[in-house]
């Protein structure tokens, strides 16, 4: 009895040591971390992956029914043993490959020695929890607090509050590179021929309708809801300009469908921006649903608009048909749907959003200064207000358009570029290649490096009194150099026409009871500006 009992020991022990061959769980495990580390190391430093996130995230998904399969078949597993050590060998590669990103950003990283906050320098994500509510440009100032002029934001990211950085980036002759959000908006290849005299025709015949509406609110004695007026007369406008029909929501009085839902996806836009990968993932597997749900139904509104054109195939001379020509030229229009809609879609957010916002804080600030509207009234009375040309040259409006937009940015925090394969060095910092700087204008605008009383509305800084302005390279509202504004000509255009239309028929001011300083406190930094609400109440001259 007792050799038939040590033989069945011995064969029970035969069965678990082969079973613990063929089934071998701790070697998977180290496989797993090793792939992991090696993933890191040999790939994934290389290159940008964030436009292959969807594919990459698909991947991990899908590698835990392929290892369930193949250890429930192969490991002699039961199912629930089976699905633990599945999961056992996806979290250890998890773990080292992240483990892994975490140490070499932390510790080995070429940007270890800039400060800022230990978690910012791991991921982005962490910028992006701290932005849920879209106060980036409040974000960014407790940071310049506590860290100093450079900050590192990002793994691969420094924020610099130097005018120098500012005029580095977007000054004329740099050689920076959009960086990875603008790849999420859809590449803008750009035209440069576009007549623009004839849409500043357009923005004035625009602003004349405005009046109109305003004019009928005045006689009303009601409170005129001017935020949304000013979305509907700049969405207009950049509709005849980029897509060569109006919107119509200025006489119709009503929000269009497609804008409403540009404006909801553009939240996701904001609150995304520092990680575009994550804002892929999401518009990728979460299409049919709220916000990406918005933001799929406005890029689809926007290619039928463009795929319209070129089947309309007219002589208009909207950035529509100079884009379509140009891809037809290049014999690409077979492909030209998802290419022709974003054109479509960076002129309209670039056009539409920020003059939109520059209108509404320029008559905010001349609502909290009625002097300075005075002032503007009395050089509006000795020109011509329908001659275009007239406009251009008046110091004070310009001036006036100028300090509106320097105190309150159209991209407060926006503007992100990737500094060329030499790097570069700002205030005798060197900075190396391949790196995304970022120069908050929100910041660098208000500096007192740069400007006397710098938070205060004085337009005559920029041409009665240039002592106010210590640093000129701080101002640059529109991009220079090889990212220049297409529509600057046209942006000041439509910024002109409507200030001097109402500026010169009718005075303004806050409801009774109403201060108004709501309007910039409430500010949304969604990659554009987005000012709080604002109603005023017009009255004739």
């Amino acid at each position: 009895m007792s050799d038939l009992s040590q033989n069945k020991t011995i064969g029970s022990s035969s069965v678990d040591e082969s079973a613990a061959i063929a089934n071998p769980l701790h070697v998977r495990l180290i496989a797993a971390v090793v792939l992991g580390l090696t993933l890191h190391h040999f790939v994934f430093r290389k290159g940008e992956w964030h436009l292959q996130a969807p594919t990459l995230f698909a991947l991990w998904i899908l590698s835990h029914p392929l290892l369930f399969i193949i250890e429930l078949v192969l490991g002699a597993s039961s199912p629930v043993a089976s699905a633990w050590n599945t999961l056992y060998t996806t979290g250890c590669f998890t773990a080292a490959i992240f483990g892994s990103i975490a140490s070499y950003r932390l510790f080995f990283h070429r940007l270890a020695a800039f400060p800022g906050p230990t978690l910012a320098k791991v991921s982005k994500l962490w910028h992006t929890v701290k932005c849920s509510d879209s106060k980036n440009y409040l974000v960014l100032g407790e940071l310049q607090k506590q860290y100093g002029d450079f900050v590192r934001t990002g793994p691969n990211e420094i924020t610099s509050f130097l005018p120098e950085a500012l005029y580095m980036l977007d000054g004329p002759g740099n050689k920076n590179i959009k960086s990875d959000i603008y790849d999420f908006l859809v590449p803008y290849e750009g035209v440069s021929s576009i007549p623009l005299p004839r849409y500043e025709l357009l923005a004035a015949d625009h602003a004349e309708k405005l009046a109109k509406v305003i004019g009928a609110g005045a006689d009303q004695g009601k409170p005129i809801p001017f935020s949304s007026l000013m979305f509907w007369y700049s969405f207009d406008v950049m509709g005849m300009f980029a897509l060569g029909k109006s919107f119509n929501m200025v006489v119709d009085g009503q929000w269009h469908d497609a804008i409403t839902k540009f404006r909801r996806g553009m939240e996701m836009v904001g609150r995304f921006s520092a990680v575009p990968w994550l804002a892929r993932i999401g518009t990728t597997y979460m299409k049919h649903w709220g916000v990406a749900k918005d933001w799929h139904t406005w890029t689809a509104w926007c290619r039928d608009q463009m795929k319209d054109r070129v089947e309309i195939n007219d002589e208009s001379t909207c950035i529509a048909t100079y884009v379509i020509a140009d891809a037809a030229k290049k014999g690409s229009l077979d492909n030209a749907g998802y290419v022709l809609g974003g054109e479509a879609i960076v002129a309209i957010i670039a056009g539409s959003d920020t003059i939109a916002a520059s209108l509404i804080y320029i008559f905010y600030e001349l609502a909290m200064n009625p002097l300075e509207t005075e002032k503007l009234h009395a050089e509006l009375q000795g020109v011509d207000i329908d001659d275009r040309r007239a406009l251009e040259k008046l110091s004070h409006l310009n001036a006036v358009i100028n300090e509106g937009m320097r105190l309150h940015p159209a991209l407060p925090t926006g503007g992100y570029r990737i500094l060329p394969a030499e790097g570069a060095t700002v205030a005798g910092r060197y900075i190396p290649g391949g790196t995304t700087l970022v120069a908050p204008r929100y910041h660098i605008f208000r500096s007192e490096r740069c400007y006397e009383r710098p938070n205060e509305f004085i337009p005559e800084r920029w041409y009665s009194r240039p002592e106010l302005v210590k640093d000129s390279r701080s101002f640059l509202p529109f991009a220079q150099g090889r990212y220049s504004c297409l529509g600057k000509t046209l942006a000041y255009t439509e910024m002109r026409v409507v200030i001097a239309q109402l500026v010169s028929n009718y005075r303004f001011s806050f409801p009774e009871g109403v201060s108004g300083f709501h309007v910039a406190d409430d500010m949304q930094d969604n990659f554009t500006a987005t000012p709080g609400d604002m109603e005023l109440v017009f009255t004739r001259r």
